[in-house]
């Protein structure tokens, strides 16, 4: 395989990223939805760490727990940005 090709392998996996992040962010809003309607605050730190424990432990690598941990976080980050988003557009 050359380097266009490993490539081309590459895009196709982004794209399927992009889908799964788009599906999860999907998700986090019919959360903020939910927490909305009970009065729960957008932060869970728990629950952030539970994620964190539970990809720790199925991660095979070549990702290193950091590597994992920043991702994670970015996408954590992502969602409660779009919960607090949405939860402001509910209080108007």
């Amino acid at each position: 395989m050359n380097l266009s090709e490993y490539r081309q392998k590459i895009d196709a996996i982004d794209d399927q990223l992009l889908e799964l992040l788009n599906k999860r962010a999907m998700i986090a809003l019919k959360i903020a939805r939910e927490k909305f309607d009970n009065r729960i605050r957008v932060l869970a730190s728990t629950r952030e760490q539970e994620i964190f424990n539970r990809l720790n432990k199925i991660n095979r690598g070549p990702l290193r727990e950091q590597h994992i941990h920043e991702i994670y976080s970015a996408i954590i980050s992502a969602s409660k940005n779009l919960q607090h988003l949405y939860q402001s557009f509910e209080d108007v």
